[in-house]
């Protein structure tokens, strides 16, 4: 089992130039939990969680704050044909809900598993048994 084989492919993206309220509206919009953030180039410059928005909204209210503000960073990636299980010890490791997935090291994005995508490979390999 590799990354590839539950990573969503084509992630939902929004540029660190963005303002907070905008990705908050975006990942309304989408039902996302975590937000890849790209720069100029559209390389992965960070990440962003519903989480990051809600404290940006507490300590800015409304005024205009770029997202590059308020995204963790630097973002951990990982390629496509890692395995699964290397994927799940990062994420535990490192206590993060999401990876991006890139074929680069970040400077081409492809995709992004989470703990969601995790939780359904888990539910397959039960399934299995």
């Amino acid at each position: 089992m590799h990354v590839s084989d539950y990573m969503t492919a084509a992630p939902t993206t929004i540029p660190a130039s963005a303002d907070y309220q905008q990705a908050f509206e975006i990942m309304e919009q989408h039902d996302l939990h975590h937000l890849p953030v790209v720069d100029a180039s559209d390389c992965v410059a960070g990440i962003l969680t519903r989480r990051d928005l809600q404290l940006a909204a507490r300590c800015f209210k409304e005024a205009p704050v770029e997202v590059r503000e308020v995204m963790h960073t630097p973002v951990t990636t990982i390629a496509a044909d890692t395995d699964l299980a290397e994927a799940v010890e990062c994420m535990r490791r490192d206590r993060i809900g999401c990876l991006p997935v890139s074929e680069d090291g970040g400077r081409h994005l492809v995709g992004i598993i989470t703990e969601s995508d995790l939780l359904r490979a888990l539910a397959t390999l039960l399934a299995e048994r």
